[in-house]
């Protein structure tokens, strides 16, 4: 086994690529709704300085009587530029509330034991249970007011709490991971996941209520940020490339 290693499983959308002229928004105007993952600053940032531009704009939405935006996709690249004293960002406007912009959520999935993985949830003081699940069948009741369920071959498990505890989740998981104790595995598509933990494929998925545009606009207006990869956004176009000089965003 691969220490660190990561799948992203990502469904296959006929989504087309369109080029779009950014504009530049101060950075401070910019408000994320998801952590940053520290760890991947570092390579962003060499990587932005080794083409002295912004490969792609990032997308964002005008938060409702505000001045400020949301960013929809985008977090590490904004992130960086503002680690890197940059003033603006290449941005592409679009309608959050807009039937053609979709909103999902990650499944984290691991391969291997979970006994480390509620060792230390425990340690973190994060509360769970074993629970019944028969045929692996969750519906919202059941996850109503738990941060996640944890669905196995054999075994369930309720996470009590909510988005602080899905923070420690993902902390636990990128942690472990790191530490070489399982392979982690995220899914854009929970059918997907349910049949690769049916054959095998995955030894426990975590599932979680799927957040509404709403709660993640009021997250944005009250400062608040989920864990990374709470959601996933289903866009009409992707931004194409347009690389914009570091110069231009100073």
């Amino acid at each position: 086994m691969s220490s660190g290693r990561v799948i992203i499983k990502i469904p296959k959308l006929d989504i087309p690529y369109k080029y779009v002229e950014p504009v530049l928004i101060p950075v401070d105007k910019l408000v994320p709704h998801e952590e940053i993952v520290e760890g991947r600053l570092k390579d962003l940032i060499e990587k932005i300085k080794s083409e002295n531009a912004v490969d792609m704009p990032i997308v964002v939405a005008r938060i409702p009587g505000s001045d400020k935006y949301l960013i929809v996709d985008g977090h590490h690249r904004w992130a960086a530029l503002k680690e890197m004293g940059y003033k603006l960002v290449p941005c592409v406007v679009i309608d959050y509330f807009s039937d053609d912009v979709r909103l999902m959520t990650w499944y984290p999935a691991v391969i291997g034991d979970i006994s480390p993985i509620l060792e230390e949830l425990e340690r973190e003081g994060v509360e769970y249970n074993e629970i019944k699940c028969p045929d692996r069948k969750i519906d919202d009741n059941l996850l109503e007011g738990n941060a996640f369920i944890i669905v196995g071959q054999d075994k369930c498990f309720e996470i009590r709490g909510g988005i602080e505890e899905q923070k420690i989740v993902s902390r636990v998981l990128s942690k472990l991971n790191i530490e070489n104790k399982f392979i982690l595995a995220y899914y854009g598509d929970l059918k997907e996941a349910l049949t690769d933990l049916k054959k095998g494929e995955i030894t426990y998925l975590f599932i979680r209520k799927n957040v509404s545009k709403e709660e993640v606009m009021e997250m944005a207006r009250q400062n608040k940020v989920y864990a990374p990869k709470t959601t996933r956004h289903i866009l009409p176009y992707y931004p194409a490339k347009t690389y914009t000089p570091l110069e231009k965003l100073k």
